[in-house]
């Protein structure tokens, strides 16, 4: 696999490569089913540390909380608890999933109401600078998905709205924007969402677009995002049966969710697109993927069925027993633990985390806050649209006719 790092989107050159094999040889059967594995940690808690102590994972997904020093005080234990460095993701998607304590950036649909390409670079490039300094290196955006469905619970305001000119633009934007300040960016939810209004944590939700229609929306985002060399692709729990039924004549397997799907990641996604990143799964804890198959199958289904990475876990030590056990029967097999790890560990490489990484502290966070990094965000929030809710408004009419003013 090495000519494939040299190439897009990691473009590693020869040192890289070397700390990517010599790492991989380096590591123990229990370790490389360790690199498969993004956690989540949120409580900020022992526990946690412990489990990273253990099971040695590849990435973790830092949920920030509201303090400050706790944050910094975790990451850095985050960082002491792990043999090889961790890639730390987030989605940074602005709006309500922006830090408490930093810049309250708009989100994409606030965005793309704007139709200002130079505001999505402007509002990334201070997300990135934030998320550097808290220690945090993959972002799980842009969500190219598409709102064609106003009711949506995963699209909502997270996409930059239905126009696919619009999110090609701003998609691409935030992609080269996070990457360019060394946050491997992450295009979702593969296979396309937006078109299906029901909810992927409830049930496996539906691409229903013929190959043409899709090619023409989702097939064209997806290869302007891997022309933009986004480092990783988030596979969704999305059934995309039209491509499925050329290739299948099970019925069943119409409807197989991308996330353990051979034929959406490997086939369209890797051999039809050219896709060379990192894969990962969408939250396997979501019953959109969990109800397809016990869950022992489905941990390692995501690997063996073309992701990279599994992303959560129901039973953190019971999930890395799964896999563990999964990889010694052949379910997963040596050559898809090869190809997942080197390219989890090749994406670290791209990011330079191979490399001494610079302290994370309270004072290099606030000093940032102190300087006019986010001077326009302001302005930029005056200008986005806001949902006005109509019961607040009920309300106060109410009140004023009881006051006598109406």
């Amino acid at each position: 696999m090495n000519e494939l790092f040299r190439k897009a989107p990691f473009f590693l050159d020869d040192k890289a490569i070397e700390w990517v094999n010599k790492t991989f040889a380096e590591l123990s059967l229990e370790q490389k089913v360790g690199q498969l594995f993004n956690l989540i940690v949120r409580a900020n808690s022992a526990e946690e540390l412990s489990l990273i102590e253990t099971i040695q994972p590849g990435a973790v997904t830092k949920f920030v909380g509201q303090d400050l020093d706790t944050e910094v005080t975790m990451m850095n234990q985050l960082r002491s608890h792990s043999a090889v460095p961790l890639l730390v993701s987030g989605d940074l998607e602005g709006g309500g999933m922006s830090f408490p304590f930093g810049a309250q950036v708009p989100n994409q649909l606030g965005l793309a109401g704007l139709k200002d390409e130079s505001a999505v670079e402007y509002c990334t490039q201070v997300i990135a600078q934030e998320a550097k300094l808290l220690g945090i290196n993959w972002s799980f955006t842009p969500v190219v998905d598409i709102n064609a469905k106003f009711r949506s619970a995963v699209v909502g305001t997270r996409s930059y709205g239905s126009d696919v000119d619009l999110i090609e633009t701003m998609g691409c934007s935030n992609i080269t924007t996070f990457q360019k300040n060394g946050i491997a960016a992450t295009a979702k939810h593969w296979p396309g969402e937006g078109f299906d209004d029901r909810d992927q944590h409830l049930v496996t939700t539906v691409n229903p677009l013929t190959m043409p229609e899709w090619q023409e929306r989702y097939g064209r985002l997806y290869r302007s995002a891997i022309e933009s060399n986004v480092m990783s692709i988030m596979s969704a729990h999305i059934a995309l049966p039209e491509y499925v039924k050329a290739h299948e004549n099970n019925p069943e397997e119409w409807w197989r969710p991308a996330s353990v799907s051979k034929l959406l990641n490997e086939q369209l996604l890797r051999d039809e697109l050219g896709f060379n990143g990192l894969i990962v799964s969408d939250a396997s804890v979501m019953a959109g993927l969990s109800s397809w198959a016990k869950r022992e199958d489905v941990v390692a289904e995501i690997i063996e069925n073309g992701c990279d990475m599994l992303l959560f876990c129901k039973d953190p030590l019971e999930d890395f027993a799964y896999m563990l056990k999964a990889v010694r029967e052949g379910r997963v097999s040596e050559n898809r633990l090869e190809q997942s790890v080197m390219r989890i560990l090749a994406m670290k490489a791209a990011l330079g985390l191979q490399h001494e990484q610079p302290e994370i502290s309270v004072d290099k966070f606030n000093a940032l806050l102190a300087s006019d990094y986010a001077d326009k965000i302001p302005e930029l929030n005056r200008r986005t649209v806001h949902l006005v809710k109509i019961a607040m408004i009920f309300c106060q009419l109410i009140l004023l006719n009881k006051n006598g003013y109406w």
